[in-house]
């Protein structure tokens, strides 16, 4: 919590830690009145009243109107629900006591088992542990990608049993995330929530950083759902990144809701019309993204890779008025010369429940290619040419039909490798991702 926010707490409760205080706003949620008015049911004078109306207008919880030489005040029910939602939450109450209790006790743990920077003891109290394995994610660099050997050689500088400590860092108190042999660090602390959303069968696994200030804030919201994706701790190594640049951002991840396999659940919502859900699921969050005053409505820029990054196109075909722009990276822009070109039948075939010969309706609705004429808002399309799930063919169709309808796309042809991983693209390309965003929020 910011001075700033900790000392506009403090105002809010020396203002209500009045009884009468509080009775106005009793009196005034039910509806409008004039001084004399209140003075009439507090049994007190009216300069009295005008007093305590003052203090409550200074936190905005009041507002009032003319009428002649009357006025009536009325309970701004708005600016209280604000209040509640950015200062009033369990996680911004326990920063209270950050300083006083928690880092004391922290710092107590670290000094009876560190001896400089070696660590003398894994503590047996997972409690303790989880301080130590905090303090040991600290020596790791945001929007920096590790591979499992120099994971281990950091934690050794501290402690000889890194495989241990490693697991714990990823499995018990998810700090550090885990991908194919690549370990990244994950952003902690009080700008970060996890937040869920009931949607299609399902519950939406959702994360949200955002930045020192006030809101609404340029914001970057990232598709994360497929098969194989839906884990619930991802979030992007660059997550902290965006957060750093002054933007909120929000990782959408499906999670399993009563099905015990992830996998089965995401393709059980699926059910044939792979798109469907998902824009449902955009919508939902950037109208509560909106609510909370956490986004502002003309700068969410969509982000996604592979299938997320089909989604976000999709998105900007056939919800144009609602998006900033578009990064996204190894999209599929047509299912079915997709099917035709790259390694993805099975996969697609689940997706779609049959071939593109048997449903070549459904697979010509779920392609971004057919929208292009109707995106609004500028696209980065960083594509690999050696990536197996990908054709070049469709991006080359796909960035020719945007440029017949005069739409704006910037391609940028990548030289990783088929065996690169997206993160590892998304990584090498941040600069580039954060100018396009800067001036897709500016043109915005």
């Amino acid at each position: 919590m910011s001075q700033e926010e900790f000392q506009t707490l403090l105002q809010f409760f020396k203002v209500l830690a009045d009884e009468n205080r509080l009775k106005l706003l009793g009196i005034l949620a039910n509806g409008e009145h004039s001084v004399e008015e209140l003075a009439a049911f507090l049994h007190l004078r009216a300069p009295t009243i005008s007093h305590h109306l003052a203090r409550l207008k200074e936190l905005k919880l009041v507002g009032m109107r003319s009428d002649g030489n009357t006025h009536y005040y009325w309970l701004n029910a708005e600016a209280l629900r604000q209040t509640n939602r950015l200062l009033l939450t369990p996680e911004k109450m326990a920063v209270l006591a950050n300083d006083i209790e928690g880092d004391a006790w922290e710092r107590k743990v670290l000094r009876d088992f560190l001896d400089g920077i070696q660590l003398k003891e894994i503590p047996a109290s997972r409690k303790k542990r989880a301080v130590i394995l905090k303090w040991l994610a600290s020596q790791f660099e945001y929007d920096v990608l590790y591979k499992e050997a120099q994971v281990n050689e950091i934690i050794q500088r501290h402690h000889i049993d890194a495989s241990s400590l490693r697991r714990e860092m990823v499995t018990a108190e998810k700090l550090l995330h885990r991908e194919a042999g690549i370990y990244w660090r994950i952003p902690h602390g009080e700008n970060w929530r996890s937040v869920s959303f009931a949607s299609g069968g399902l519950t939406l696994q959702c994360s949200l950083g955002l930045p020192e200030g006030q809101g609404p804030f340029p914001t970057i919201l990232e598709v994360h759902e497929g098969a194989k994706d839906s884990s619930a701790d991802w979030l992007s190594p660059l997550s902290a990144f965006w957060l750093a640049h002054g933007f909120a951002y929000l990782a959408i991840k499906t999670g399993n809701a009563d099905h015990s396999d992830p996998d089965a659940a995401w393709f059980w919502r699926m059910a044939g019309n792979p798109g469907h859900w998902e824009l449902e699921d955009l919508l939902l969050v950037r109208r509560w993204l909106l609510e909370q005053g956490f986004a502002h409505p003309q700068k969410i820029v969509l982000t996604g890779w592979y299938y997320g990054a089909s989604i976000a196109l999709l998105a900007l075909g056939k919800q144009p008025e609602l998006w900033a722009g578009a990064m996204v990276g190894s999209a599929i822009t047509d299912w079915w010369r997709n099917y035709q070109e790259a390694g993805n039948q099975d996969f697609i075939r689940k997706l779609f429940g049959a071939p593109p010969a048997e449903k070549p309706e459904q697979y010509m609705l779920s392609s971004p290619l057919i929208y292009a004429e109707n995106v609004a808002a500028p696209i980065l399309l960083l594509q690999d040419r050696h990536d197996p799930r990908c054709s070049v063919s469709e991006i080359e169709a796909y960035q020719q039909r945007l440029g017949t309808a005069g739409k704006q796309l910037s391609l940028h042809w990548l030289e990783h490798g088929a065996q690169a991983l997206d993160v590892e693209r998304m990584l090498e390309q941040r600069e580039l991702m954060l100018k396009f965003a800067n001036d897709a929020c500016a043109l915005s």
